[in-house]
């Protein structure tokens, strides 16, 4: 197939659907991940009403229409601050999977980060997620069994709230927890804004055989409302190249960083 031919089809696909991801185009294009990427971009650059995401490419205009795609395109929208910093985070994060972990992934866009990198990789997961456009990027991938938390979702919130006496949780043995947090010190440990959150994360650290935060070096030292937990709680640390060496040196007495 012609580029022009399947440029055509791109963009009639998703201004049907609305969002289309590299990893069903490669199947109907029968073309390379590299050359539907490289595609994407072009197509989003001459197109105003496209738009490049994390895996793929969203209809702007479909926005209001289009309830699943509406939640992936406001989150990547909004949320993602430091986003070299998080690719590099994640990118660690990988190396502490192995075949057959069962890992549970919270609603932050750090763990998305860390999502679009599993998206394409061949390891075999079951992967438990309460983010809405973590779960959607994931159940692409074939060699990942994921399972969405079911639970309240609040208007314009990526996050679902388990709050059922009996949650998805108890059926399984999680491995490894990976979350991130609004702000860390040293004496507060991990903290968040939402209240509902603290509570969730704080049983999910306690219940997961290991916990691995992965924070930015924008939040050292900074305090939430509500804590979590301590630094002594969480396994392993992972940040990026952008702390100063002096905090990590404070912070490595405490917890292991990565």
């Amino acid at each position: 197939m012609l580029a022009t031919e399947r440029e055509q089809f791109i963009r009639s696909e998703v201004t049907n659907r609305g969002v289309v991801y590299v990893n069903q185009l490669v199947k109907d294009l029968k073309v390379t991940p590299p050359t539907v990427r490289s595609d994407l971009d072009k197509l989003a650059k001459k197109y105003n009403d496209l738009d490049r995401i994390h895996g793929g490419i969203i209809y702007k205009e479909n926005s209001l229409s289009s309830p699943l795609p509406d939640i992936v395109v406001g989150y990547n929208q909004r949320a993602f601050s430091n986003r070299e910093e998080k690719k590099y985070i994640a990118k660690k994060a990988v190396d502490l999977l192995k075949n057959g972990d069962t890992i549970l992934l919270d609603s932050s866009s750090t763990c998305f980060e860390f999502a679009s990198i599993l998206v394409n990789s061949a390891i075999q997961l079951t992967v438990i997620t309460n983010g809405l456009s973590t779960g959607a990027l994931l159940k692409q991938n074939n060699n990942l069994n994921v399972l969405f938390m079911g639970g309240l979702l609040k208007k314009d919130s990526n996050t679902v709230y388990d709050e059922f006496d009996h949650s998805i949780l108890n059926n399984f043995n999680v491995d490894k927890y990976f979350f991130s947090a609004t702000g860390l010190s040293i004496n507060s440990g991990f903290s968040e804004r939402n209240l509902m959150e603290v509570k969730n994360k704080r049983e999910n650290v306690l219940n997961a055989k290991q916990s691995i935060a992965l924070i930015d070096y924008t939040k050292f030292d900074q305090d939430a409302s509500y804590t979590f937990c301590t630094l002594k709680e969480v396994d392993f640390l992972i940040t990026d190249n952008k702390l100063e060496s002096k905090t990590k040196k404070v912070y490595e007495k405490q917890i292991q960083l990565i």
